[in-house]
């Protein structure tokens, strides 16, 4: 637990808890993946969790917890389908009752099932990870997509806990996995099919060089997205690129430009690769197994525990100053005052949900140095503007904006908020006046978080990042096989968003405190985060994730009249005579999972006719499949909303809702006056 003292403290090791949810009594019913990250969130944030029946607890928990997501729970009561279930909540809730299915409980896929590589199909990012046409996806190991759906459910559970106390009306929080996977991994490819833009997605398409390099004894992953960038990487591997001027021009040349690295690096080990580019402030990190990760870490002076809590961060703590200042009570929604000083995703998400969810949340811009989500594409329907950048607005909806103070007015007034975010560089954080030091100096009780890609101390702390730099570097790529068995990552930034579900399940825990007598700052690593999903592959005697069982397993098929793949999931030997009955021939014994299993004239109703008999099964979309999905329109995803500029489009709003109301109405990223003439 935090210590009480009359100076900072800091948690350098361990699981960081807090007692913000003490007295919140949460009952999860049965055992999952997801129950397992959302029970240990709230346990992490202070709730007392148990795992049992409903009828078993005499005074009734303030939170239940329920996952359908592979199918009806055992042993509760309310029938196997979702209509009768969800009568079944509603006479039984007292206060707060969050259910997690594969589709969501009132969409019209209620009672389908699925699994983890079902979900990332049905979630687009399978259909973002191929290396070609032929080949079956990509699939990352370990249980992420439903890692994921407990993140979130615990997102769900604080806030109807917040809805619940402010109205004292019993609610149920209706979950979609799959949602869960849209709004969060799938976010980047999203923004570009939502925006209509004609080029690719996905940030990485925008670097030079861009993608993994060998070394003597191992690989790095380098990402140049900005001038500066480029600049300084062509300083530090001068002579060889001193021709390419520009990142424009490097982008022109970019099989050259990768070629010249390759060269560069193969004389050279990964950590001192690493090292001589981090040095100049180039996202580079070396390819790390999750063991040597965690041993690189204790080196550096951020030790970890992989599996030790879902929700890693370091923390300090000072007492208020001022105790007329200190709150007694939660903060309300409607009352909770957040400065989000963010740029590119992690950050700016988090920013967007909570405002989403109703807390008053200004995004913080500087005019001299705008977010390069603002500045760089893909714009909507391919014009370029300040205004018109798919990702900017698709991470930005439901704030209202403040330009960072000129010089000779002084720093921001970060006590006219609750709580502050950044991601900026520590540097940057100072000379706009959002750092951490800064907001626990104030007299009233505060809460500052900081997100970095390796957190704000250690030997790491000046690294820069992107998403799949920091897959590298926490042992996800080390772990992750494509289909040709050669190491791969996969083909979105998972982290990032993974780190926006973080930072709101602090935020949502705080408010709730019944006190707020100290100002706290966080310090969250997406590394550390990265690392926390791979728990299933620590330890000597982890399982190949790869390896397929005894009966059925994780396999893709291809439907005969078109290029569609299918993932499929037989759990058991029902599970594979169910799927040999109705597909009409036996399965072949996998040699391994996530094959590409060939079955001759396989019909285009196949998928439909496998989740009508109960099997985890699911197309494999992508972001443009998506967009044209009946089923996902029909549940509300995608949420309109009105500019001046772009007037109506859309946004994927949050991946749960209320049962028996409507989604909430959201609005539009803040534009800036006069961008057309920028």
């Amino acid at each position: 637990m935090i210590r009480r003292s009359g100076t900072p403290t800091r948690a350098a090791t361990g699981p960081v808890t807090v007692s913000w949810l003490e007295g919140t009594n949460t009952l999860t019913v049965g055992s999952s993946p997801s129950l397992e990250v959302a029970g240990g969130v709230l346990r992490q944030l202070g709730a007392k969790v148990e795992t049992g029946h409903v009828a078993e607890i005499e005074a009734g928990p303030d939170i239940v917890l329920v996952d359908r997501i592979a199918g009806p729970a055992g042993g509760l009561a309310g029938g196997p389908s979702a209509s009768e279930y969800t009568q079944y909540v509603a006479a039984e809730n007292h206060a707060v009752w969050v259910t997690a299915s594969g589709y969501g409980l009132t969409s019209r896929q209620a009672d389908a099932v699925a699994s983890d590589l079902s979900l990332l199909a049905a979630g687009g990012i399978l259909g973002h990870s191929r290396i070609g046409e032929e080949w079956a996806p990509t699939v990352p190991p370990g249980k992420l997509a439903l890692n994921l759906a407990g993140y979130v459910m615990a997102i769900g559970a604080l806030h109807g806990l917040h809805r619940w106390r402010e109205s004292g009306e019993p609610v149920h929080v209706d979950v979609s996995a799959q949602g869960s996977v849209i709004a969060t991994g799938l976010t980047l490819e999203m923004a570009h099919a939502l925006a209509h833009c004609p080029d690719e997605g996905g940030s990485a398409r925008y670097g030079a060089p861009s993608g993994f390099v060998d070394c003597l004894d191992g690989s790095v992953y380098v990402l140049v997205l900005e001038e500066h960038q480029w600049k300084a990487f062509r300083k530090a591997v001068s002579p060889v690129l001193d021709s390419v001027q520009s990142l424009v021009e490097a982008r022109k040349q970019a099989d050259y430009v990768m070629a010249r690295l390759v060269e560069w690096a193969s004389t050279r080990a990964a950590e001192e690769c690493e090292v001589v580019l981090q040095a100049a402030g180039v996202p580079c990190n070396a390819v790390n197994t999750l063991s040597t990760f965690a041993e690189r870490a204790g080196s550096a002076g951020r030790p970890i525990e992989v599996g030790g809590a879902p929700l890693p961060a370091q923390l300090t703590e000072v007492p208020g100053k001022d105790e007329a200042n200190q709150a007694g009570y939660p903060i309300r929604l409607a009352d909770l005052r957040v400065c989000e000083a963010g740029h590119v995703l992690a950050v700016p998400l988090a920013g967007a949900w909570l405002g989403a969810m109703g807390a008053n949340v200004t995004k913080l811009e500087d005019p001299s140095r705008l977010d390069v989500y603002r500045r760089r594409g893909p714009f909507a329907e391919g014009k370029p503007g300040l205004n018109r950048s798919a990702y900017f607005n698709q991470l930005n909806f439901c704030k209202t904006r403040l330009d960072v103070p000129a010089e000779d007015e002084g720093l921001l007034d970060v006590t006219a908020f609750d709580v502050v975010l950044n991601n900026l560089t520590p540097r940057r954080a100072k000379v706009v006046g959002v750092d951490a030091d800064r907001v626990l100096d104030g007299d009233s009780p505060a809460l500052a978080i900081s997100s970095s890609g390796f957190g704000s101390t250690g030997d790491w702390s000046h690294y820069r990042a992107y998403g799949h730099n920091i897959h590298a570097f926490a042992g996800l790529v080390a772990a992750t096989r494509d289909a040709r068995g050669e190491m791969a990552d996969m083909g979105t930034p998972w982290v990032d968003p993974l780190t926006s579900v973080a930072i709101v399940a602090w935020v949502l825990a705080w408010a709730l405190a019944p006190e707020h007598d100290t100002s706290v700052a966080l310090d969250i690593s997406m590394a550390e985060l990265c690392a926390a999903q791979l728990r299933e592959l620590a330890g000597s005697d982890a399982a190949d994730p790869y390896e397929a069982p005894e009966f059925g397993g994780d396999f893709f098929l291809r439907l005969a009249d078109s290029r569609q793949l299918v993932a499929v999931t037989l759990s058991s030997a029902a599970d594979v005579s169910r799927f040999e009955e109705i597909v009409g021939r036996p399965l072949p014994q996998l040699a391994r999972n996530y094959e590409l299993v060939q079955l001759s004239s396989l019909r285009d109703d196949l998928p439909e006719r496998l989740i009508a008999a109960g099997l985890a099964v699911s197309p494999v979309f992508t972001a443009s499949d998506l967009l044209h999905d009946d089923f996902i329109r029909s549940t509300g995803l995608f949420s309109p909303v009105e500019s001046a500029e772009l007037g109506r489009y859309e946004v994927t709003g949050l991946p749960w809702q209320f049962v028996g109301e409507d989604r909430v109405a959201l609005s539009a990223a803040p534009e800036l006056a006069g961008a057309e003439s920028r």
